[in-house]
């Protein structure tokens, strides 16, 4: 146990462990508790797609045509045979088969608590699939094990995926949103791996009679009491909305604070967090807390198809103020994923929102003018720069999935971009079928130029949701990446040589136990830069990445100089010094026990 320096009350920190990686792959000149010697991390990382061969094999889905589509006239009389049938373009095969072109979530969540990150994955066809990690260093491996987990237990096709230790009991619980299926469904994991579906028990099932067409899922304390609340999305298809019926795009407020943990409200309406549009639709695809002006209080990001993308700024009395072009956001024309890092000398919060950027060879009929995605980075007073053009990420042909990596450990953190659509009934048919995944890459400045096939991510599939995360746990951060009614695609990183880390878990007391909405600051060097980082998922579409904090730190061998970790809720910041590189450490959360020495400390 090593006792940390802090600038409030006294902390816990335990050295987890070294990762038992290979000397020669991390660029070692030996193993175990040898010193370090100095590396020059490749520029470039190096990727090899392994899915079928880490076990990944069940398809997510199939492809439908009309008369099949989960939002056909059939298939709902027979599902929902007390609908009344909306009558606006209800005949049109966009509004019945789109949205089941749109799925397949996945995430990178340790169910079982051994220190290696499972994946769960959403279905058009059958139940979710839970695959236990197996893997040693150099070895991914994964092995089906939904039988008896739970997770086979839920019914209808499923799509967004998010976890949390919703009840504070630590830990991973998992929310799945559904399409043409009757409920949302919330899993409760019993600390082993297995699960409980108690969606309607916790106040979060939305079962109404009207057919889900659910999105993203995401967690955060918007109101600072240290429970994890939550927001849910909906594209909802012309053929089941109607005038005046709620969609199940919400905000739902957990109740633990009055002795319900994990029983959550609906609070859409009170907290001014509504996003249904005024004619019949609703269109919300992945959605955010995250603190972007600074005030403790997490923001509420709602990222939405056609022109309908809301920022919604916390006011601390438990509502929101909807200033989304007044903040300069909301110029993307059709936002799906996101992905927020700090970026910049000054390292302020910055929000990618994947969109559509229309093709000049590809006139489809749609009557959609795609522009490309966006990249928002926070000014001052809840204003926004828009620094697209200059950070060079605006093409990502038809965007979905988004993700930071730093997958060389140099600390200057990569976007991974999933992207395409197969619209057999597009004309032409097809046009955006074979739209390739993007990595851009970080030059250190944060302006990117896109390298994905020298990366050895190919990959013209349709894709939809990316996961980051470091399957085997040797020292390199992977990506899967999903494949809507095809199996996942998972790019294993093989780079020979990659610069020194350390993993920072971080654990609330006060706050909620997964410390969402922390801010990690770390300075490498005592006269180097400050870097920060969020604490848990920082967004993607239909999916989330790892909760493990991973920093990259260049190829030195010296002991971290400085790392501090802020929580919002205590207004607390815990400082450690001279951290050794390629560890693991566990940050707590000052319970408030001890008398604090000079006060909290802000970000």
């Amino acid at each position: 146990m090593i006792q940390p320096n802090t600038s409030s009350r006294t902390a816990r920190l335990s050295v987890l462990a070294l990762l038992l990686v290979p000397a020669a792959a991390l660029g070692c000149s030996g193993g175990g508790a040898e010193p370090l010697e100095p590396v020059v991390p490749d520029a470039l990382p190096t990727f090899v797609e392994k899915g079928q061969a880490v076990g990944f094999t069940d398809s997510q889905g199939v492809r439908n045509d009309a008369a099949n589509c989960l939002f056909s006239k059939s298939n709902l009389a027979q599902r929902f045979p007390d609908l009344i049938e909306a009558g606006v373009a209800s005949g049109l095969r966009f509004n019945q088969c789109v949205p089941e072109r749109m799925t397949s979530g996945a995430a990178a969540v340790d169910v079982d608590g051994d220190g290696l990150e499972d994946v769960v994955f959403t279905r058009l066809t059958g139940t979710p699939i839970l695959y236990l990690n197996e893997s040693t260093p150099g070895a991914p491996l994964f092995r089906n094990a939904t039988q008896g987990s739970g997770f086979d237990k839920v019914e209808g096709a499923t799509n967004g995926v998010g976890f949390a230790d919703i009840d504070n009991d630590g830990d991973k619980d998992v929310a799945l949103t559904g399409v043409a299926s009757p409920q949302m469904y919330l899993l409760i994991n019993d600390g082993t791996g297995k699960f409980t579906e108690e969606a309607v028990a916790r106040g979060v099932a939305m079962d109404d009679g009207e057919p889900h067409a659910g999105q993203g899922v995401t967690f955060g304390d918007y109101d600072l009491d240290g429970w994890l609340d939550m927001h849910t999305n909906e594209w909802q298809s012309s053929i089941v909305a109607k005038l005046g019926v709620p969609s199940h795009s919400r905000l739902f407020r957990n109740l633990g604070a009055q002795g319900k943990p994990g029983v959550f409200e609906d609070v859409t309406e009170t907290a001014k967090t509504r996003v249904d549009s005024v004619v019949d639709t609703t269109w919300t695809f992945s959605s955010i807390f995250t603190d972007f002006d600074g005030d403790r209080y997490p923001d509420l990001a709602v990222i939405a198809d056609f022109n309908t993308t809301k920022l919604f700024w916390n006011n601390r009395d438990g509502t929101f103020e909807n200033t989304t072009y007044e903040s300069g956001l909301g110029g993307e024309e059709n936002g799906m994923g996101l992905a927020v890092d700090f970026h910049g000398r000054e390292q302020k919060p910055t929000l990618f929102i994947s969109s559509i950027k229309s093709l000049s060879d590809c006139k489809d009929d749609s009557g959609l003018i795609g522009t490309g995605n966006r990249l928002y980075q926070y000014g001052e007073d809840r204003v926004f720069d828009d620094v697209t053009d200059r950070a060079g990420v605006r093409d990502g042909g038809w965007g979905w999935g988004a993700s930071f990596i730093d997958a060389t450990n140099t600390g200057s953190r990569d976007l991974v971009q999933a992207a395409g659509i197969d619209e057999p009934w597009s004309n032409p048919a097809g046009c955006h079928a074979r739209d390739p995944v993007i990595y851009w890459r970080n030059d250190g400045t944060d302006t990117y130029d896109e390298v994905a096939t020298r990366v050895g991510i190919v990959e013209t599939k349709p894709t939809k949701a990316t996961v980051v995360f470091d399957a085997d746990n040797d020292g390199r951060m992977d990506l899967l990446v999903t494949r809507d009614a095809e199996t996942p695609a998972f790019f294993h990183n093989v780079t020979p040589i990659v610069g020194r880390y350390v993993d920072v878990r971080v654990v609330g007391t006060r706050s909620n136990r997964d410390a969402l909405g922390a801010i990690v600051s770390v300075t490498a060097l005592p006269d180097g830069p400050t870097k920060k980082y969020f604490t848990g998922t920082t967004g993607t579409y239909l999916a989330q990445d790892t909760a493990n904090l991973r920093i990259g730190l260049g190829g030195g061998v010296e002991p971290v100089h400085r790392i501090e970790v802020y929580f919002p809720l205590s207004d607390e910041t815990v400082v450690l010094t001279n951290i050794e590189r390629n560890t693991t450490v566990e940050v707590v959360e000052p319970d408030g026990s001890t008398p604090s020495a000079d006060g909290g400390a802000g970000s």
